[in-house]
């Protein structure tokens, strides 16, 4: 019988390969568990050439928006998803103009006096203008501390446009399904599109919309807000609504 003999060098050494390996396994799995697939989708039409649309990141630079007590910011959110649904868009042949592409306010751009907040509005209402766009998507994230049970997207549009209400609509109802699937109990009444006359909204002369991806203040919903997965998938869903839309 031969006895296997390993020394206490060695020992250490297989100790630290052993420990190496466990924590590259671990690592690899976070990697693959993040890594977004999705089955390949184009349109059989060219629906979005010859478009312009705007993707507004909401908020950026001091103004944070609102905040999740772990320290996740609206900010950071409605830019990744902004750059998500451009990438996206562009793939497509949009025209796509993103409003801030890194983490700045826009009150500097404005053409109007005022407060700091009024200013940002404008500069953005400008940017969407002086594009002559077709159509512009607002991102932002909601949050409502009164009652943490309220969850779920909201698409917002201007009271007075049938155009913004039908895009409204199709993304509301791409948004509710993607929420449903993530959701571990289905949920038997969903948000609806609301008419409502909010600056951007109101003042801009391109149809568009404000899209509130869900509430920080719910905790359903800031666990998938917080995946860099989820928010491909919401912009996914944007982008797939908007196809439809202009299909129509």
């Amino acid at each position: 019988m031969q006895i296997l003999y390993i020394s206490k060098k060695n020992l250490r050494i297989m100790s630290i390969f052993f420990i190496v390996f466990i924590i590259l396994l671990l690592f690899g799995y976070q990697y693959f568990k993040n890594q977004i697939h999705i089955d390949a989708f184009k349109y059989q039409g060219n629906y979005f050439n010859n478009k312009t649309i705007v993707i507004d990141a909401g908020h950026g630079g001091i103004d944070s928006g609102v905040m999740h007590s772990s320290g996740l910011m609206e900010k950071d959110v409605n830019l990744h998803i902004a750059k998500q649904l451009k990438e996206l868009l562009d793939e497509s042949g949009a025209n796509c103009i993103i409003t801030r592409d890194k983490d700045e306010e826009l009150s500097h751009l404005s053409t109007i006096g005022g407060t700091r907040h009024r200013k940002d509005l404008n500069a953005r209402v400008n940017i969407i203008d002086s594009n002559n766009s077709d159509l512009f998507i607002s991102i932002h994230v909601n949050s409502f501390p009164q009652d943490e049970k309220v969850k779920g997207p909201i698409v917002f549009y201007y009271t007075h446009s049938e155009y913004s209400k039908g895009l409204a609509e199709c993304i509301q109802e791409r948004l509710n399904i993607e929420y449903n699937k993530q959701y571990k109990v289905k949920q038997t009444s969903l948000n609806k599109a609301r008419g409502d006359s909010f600056y951007l909204l109101k003042n801009t002369r391109s149809p568009g919309v404000i899209v509130e991806i869900g509430f920080m203040s719910n905790n359903e919903d800031y666990s998938l807000i917080k995946k860099e997965k989820f928010r491909y998938l919401v912009a996914y869903q944007i982008y797939i609504a908007l196809g439809e839309f202009l299909n129509q």
